[in-house]
């Protein structure tokens, strides 16, 4: 979610100074004090609704082409982004009616799949292209697909991970029709990695053996209420509520419908939990109340020091595969 609070603090800035000035201005006091109520509950709503869109609603879909070229990209992510959208195109229909693409990259006669979600509005799916990349390089298959709302797919929304978990539901059965001695683990960055935490605590086939989260939030709710103390800089309540209100309204989700620490709680797979010590977008502080919820009889936190915002693979990539490969070989079979 990117931090733009410019915006609706000056709408509540000018509003705000408007209504004084009517209240000063209007000589019976008690019109006054009823045409600023009007226009601080309009600027609350305005507010509500301008955040809703901004975070919430699609950008523009990606172009048609099967390739969208390198435009955009950083130069560490451009080779892995190109050779995973160079892979075999896959669709599904969501419980909702919305078509989702993803891309497929076999491996070999390799069964074990690494199906991998990416984070909010990474619409090249570039925030785990080079983790992909590397899964291919240790001889697994390789599925990522686009969340609604987002790339290729379908949705003029963003789910933050509560709808998202049931897309996850129905790419693992796809993947199942096609491989039935299919072993699939989960693998998720930032909104992914709420979504791999959402999923886990779905009912999910035997063929799902593990998932491994990177710096996933504890809630919607809890990453909005950071984002608009500490972004905006504007009050939580009642903005958030309503935020939420419209949410469920326009796009049939509220935000505390579905939350990472509520699903790892009925979790029994065993969970990588991976956060950046200095994350100051969805704070380190998130990690360890995800740990200590999880329910899971395997489960470990690791703290990879200096990294900010899902850029530990970067930061410290020595420990990063370290405690991933560990985690594959210990209980991907």
């Amino acid at each position: 979610m990117k931090r733009n609070g410019k915006l609706p603090q000056r709408i509540l800035i000018v509003v705000l100074l408007a209504a004084m000035a009517v209240f000063f201005c209007v000589m019976r006091w008690w019109i006054g004090l009823v045409i600023e109520a009007v226009l601080i509950i309009a600027a609350i709503v305005l507010i509500a609704f301008t955040m809703v869109n901004l975070i919430l609603k699609r950008d523009k879909p990606m172009p048609s082409g099967d390739i969208a070229g390198d435009e955009g990209l950083e130069e560490r992510q451009k080779d892995a982004v190109l050779w995973l959208e160079s892979g075999e195109l896959m669709e599904q229909m969501s419980e909702d009616g919305l078509k989702l693409r993803g891309r497929l990259v076999k491996n070999g006669d390799s069964h074990v799949y690494a199906l991998c979600c990416h984070g909010y509005k990474n619409h090249r799916m570039q925030d785990i292209a080079n983790q992909a990349k590397r899964f291919y390089d240790m001889g697994y298959n390789v599925f990522a697909g686009h969340a609604r709302g987002h790339g290729r797919s379908e949705g003029e929304y963003i789910g933050m991970a509560v709808k998202e978990r049931r897309d996850i539901a129905g790419w693992i059965d796809k993947l199942i029709q096609r491989d039935h001695e299919a072993k699939i683990f989960l693998y998720g960055v930032s909104m992914g990695g709420a979504t791999v935490m959402n999923t886990s605590g779905e009912e999910l086939p035997d063929n799902v053996r593990l998932v491994i989260e990177d710096c996933g939030y504890s809630s919607v709710w809890d990453e909005f209420v950071y984002q608009l103390g500490d972004g905006y800089g504007i009050p939580v309540h009642p903005i958030l509520n309503l935020c939420q209100a419209i949410s469920k309204s326009r796009y049939g989700y509220g935000f505390h419908d579905v939350s990472p620490i509520e699903q790892v709680k009925k979790t029994k797979l065993p969970i990588l939990f991976i956060h950046g010590d200095i994350d100051t977008f969805v704070p380190y502080d998130m990690a360890k109340p995800l740990y200590e919820a999880c329910s899971s009889e395997h489960k470990k936190l690791v703290s990879i020091k200096g990294a900010e915002h899902a850029v530990s693979i970067y930061t410290d990539p020595g420990t990063y595969w370290r405690e991933v490969k560990s985690w594959l070989g210990a209980y991907l079979e």
